[in-house]
């Protein structure tokens, strides 16, 4: 499952899965609302939950940083080079132990969708909800193209992503314990940062493809990576918005 790993194979891989999940998901999300009394469900400390929930993403996170790092390092090493960071060969196939921690990383989409349920459940909607529910519904699809078709540049946009939701799930653990929180607002500039290297990242891989970028057949996934970067653009602009926005804290939960 791990030095063999085949994205083919996998569970969940069929083109269905992600739409159906982000169907689901939807469908509860605006649900919920209408059979969850006021105050939330009595009797249950889903406060407790939402904290156990948040600092196992955490740490999910930090594994899913440090396998895909070290499976990075050890190709380089391989192949003595990085050019297929920037632009995977499209001739293989989502295979091996580096694709494992993508498909591991797809999987984890689907069970970050319970921090919504769970806050519903309190009734407590979560700060930004329109963009927390944006990027629920559709990192799944997103995520899913990325193994489906050896996306360019997914190595990269996962390190950045869970090296920033160890820090994002680790302060809204700290925030439900009670634990002081002054550094709230540089969860939002993390995210920012992320966004804008993946911009970065993107310029990078034009050089490899000009003057036929989006053409090009050199690189895996380009077309993919055309949907992932708009994603991701649509993003930056909602987090800069959270950030310049008074008395909103500057943080939200979704990255």
């Amino acid at each position: 499952m791990y030095l063999d790993f085949d994205w083919a194979a996998a569970p969940l891989s069929s083109r269905e899965a992600p739409i159906v999940a982000g169907g689901a998901y939807l469908l509860t999300v605006f649900g919920l609302p209408c059979v969850v009394p006021s105050g939330g469900i009595k009797g249950v400390n889903l406060k407790i939950a939402l904290a156990v929930h948040n600092l196992l993403l955490s740490a999910i996170s930090l594994v899913l940083f440090l396998g895909c790092l070290f499976e990075m390092v050890n190709r380089l090493r391989r192949e003595g080079g990085a050019d297929w960071v920037f632009c995977e060969a499209p001739a293989a196939k989502a295979q091996g132990p580096l694709y494992f921690w993508s498909y591991m990383f797809y999987i984890s989409k689907y069970y970050e969708m319970v921090d919504t349920v769970l806050a519903l459940l309190r009734d407590s909607k979560p700060p930004h909800i329109w963009l927390h529910i944006y990027h629920h519904a559709l990192v799944p699809i997103i995520v899913w193209n990325w193994l489906e078709y050896r996306m360019t540049l997914q190595f990269p946009g996962l390190l950045w992503n869970t090296f920033v939701h160890v820090v994002m799930y680790f302060y809204y653990f700290c925030k439900l314990v009670d634990w002081p929180t002054p550094w709230k607002k540089n969860v939002t500039r993390l995210q920012i940062i992320q966004f804008v290297s993946s911009a970065l990242f993107f310029l990078v891989t034009a050089t490899y493809t000009w003057p036929d970028f989006l053409g090009s057949s050199r690189c895996a996934g380009l077309y993919s990576m055309w949907a992932n970067f708009a994603f991701n653009m649509t993003l930056l602009w909602q987090f800069v918005g959270v950030l310049r926005t008074p008395g909103k804290g500057g943080h939200t939960k979704r990255a």
